[in-house]
């Protein structure tokens, strides 16, 4: 069966390990030189205030004898214990808390999937040469362009736990997933003309691969397009100013400043679905056509991550600011695939290939990429109980130098190559080739932290 074009043509118009492993091994090594240097600095004293009397430091150990209301031992016998308060000395940590969990609900902003015209139309009573194909004033583009840019919903969870009494190192994770963000294109027959737009190399010219013209084909298209986002990571969080983590009571400073050192893994999925359906309705040549074919991309970062965390705490308010930055490998892999069906009295034959994805660009492609990851994030924290907050806040994750479906699409095609195939003779086209862009992701996020 003739496949329906608008041309003369009769055929139809068709992960790495080792870096990760390599990460945690040197972050597990940080870990573990962070925690011996908190404890060497618990051990020279620093969690304990020296408290002066009289203008004279007193060793705080040497209060251990003392009991209000009655002398003291040791170095202390023979004062009069009124000299001496009982709330003078202090040799204890305060108290606090050493864990919280943070949950968010997240509403999230995306870059949009850039593509060329993936469906056209054109007025009806357009010639059969010239419908849905592009550079014409009457060509209008059903879809393609930036899509997939609508805002989606998501989860975040925050957890940690200070090792030290005095909060000064701390160990936390975090996880959060964009859910699917998907949005898409369908018409099912009709009198409407629809038609796929391509680039012919033979002729060097626009055309289209026809769906819906009447009497010549009745025919479905759907196109699909998601994307969606996670990432996960492992941090050591050590105190900066003050370096007890202002978690004693000899410290009078509320604010604190953490630096963040740890691993960081990001995923992002995304795909782009083509299916149709075609009935010729040429009584000379009558069959159906279905095709199906896809373009599939994943970016799967592995790196270390570096940060600081400001926290500034009022008496029934919070305010924290985050600044991260990850560097690592980003592995970028692209897998292009299409299929053909034709029925024509009753034989069914099947080929590879569609209309975008053709012999020498179908496959699965992958390569590893440095990339530097930012990401920046404010939240405002309410004290509604003595354990219980309400947070709202602001994020922003900056992903450069991925991969995406749309990109991939080459629109240069080789008529030849459509099913049933026949003698290429020109440049074999559409060819695939690595097209990487930045993907931005921001948004609110509203939820409440637990502290015990």
């Amino acid at each position: 069966m003739p496949a329906p074009t608008n041309q003369t043509t009769a055929r139809l118009a068709s992960r790495s390990l080792s870096p990760r492993f390599s990460c945690l091994a040197f972050v597990a090594a940080l870990v573990l030189l962070l925690i011996s240097v908190c404890e060497t600095q618990n051990a020279s004293g620093q969690q304990y205030a020296v408290v002066p009397v009289n203008g004279n430091a007193i060793d705080p150990y040497a209060t251990a004898a003392y009991n209000s209301g009655s002398q003291g031992g040791g170095f202390l016998a023979g004062f009069p214990s009124q000299q001496f308060p009982s709330n003078l000395f202090v040799t204890e940590v305060a108290a606090q808390d050493r864990f919280w969990l943070r949950t968010d609900y997240i509403r999230w902003w995306a870059d949009g999937m850039e593509t060329p015209a993936l469906a056209t139309t054109s007025p009806n009573g357009t010639a059969q040469s010239d419908a849905g194909v592009l550079g014409l004033a009457n060509t209008q583009t059903l879809y393609g362009g930036e899509i997939n840019d609508e805002s989606t919903n998501g989860i975040r969870f925050r957890g940690g736990f200070f090792v030290t009494p005095t909060s000064a190192f701390g160990i936390e994770g975090e996880y959060f997933r964009i859910g699917s963000n998907e949005s898409g294109f369908s018409r099912n027959g009709g009198t409407q003309i629809l038609a796929r737009p391509f680039y012919r190399t033979d002729t060097d010219i626009e055309t289209s691969q026809l769906i819906n013209y009447p009497g010549v084909v009745d025919g479905s298209l759907s196109i699909g397009a998601s994307s969606k986002l996670n990432s996960y990571l492992v941090n050591g969080r050590v105190a900066l100013c003050p370096t007890c983590g202002g978690n004693c009571v000899a410290c009078r400073n509320t604010d604190r400043v953490d630096w963040l050192i740890g691993y960081r893994h990001i995923e992002l999925d995304e795909a782009l679905t083509f299916s149709e359906t075609l009935d010729s309705q040429l009584t000379a040549a009558p069959g159906t056509i279905v095709l199906n074919e896809a373009f599939r991309t994943s970016n799967e970062f592995d790196g270390l991550q570096l940060g600081v965390v400001y926290q500034a705490n009022l008496k029934r308010i919070w305010l924290e600011s985050l600044l991260r930055v990850a560097v690592g490998t980003n592995k970028q892999t692209v897998s292009i695939n299409g299929n053909t069906t034709i029925t024509e009295s009753g034989v069914t034959d099947n080929y590879t290939g569609g209309l975008y994805a053709q012999r020498d660009n179908s496959g699965t492609f992958s390569r590893d990429e440095f990339t530097m990851v930012p990401e920046v994030g404010f939240t405002l924290g309410v004290h509604l109980t003595s354990c219980l907050d309400a947070t709202v806040g602001y994020s922003l994750l900056y992903l450069p130098n991925v991969v995406r479906p749309g990109d991939q699409i080459d629109r240069d095609v080789d008529p030849d190559l459509l099913a049933p195939p026949g003698v290429v003779t020109s440049p074999s086209r559409p060819e695939f080739r690595f097209i990487q862009n930045d993907y931005v992701a921001h948004g609110l996020s509203f939820g409440g932290q637990l502290r015990f």
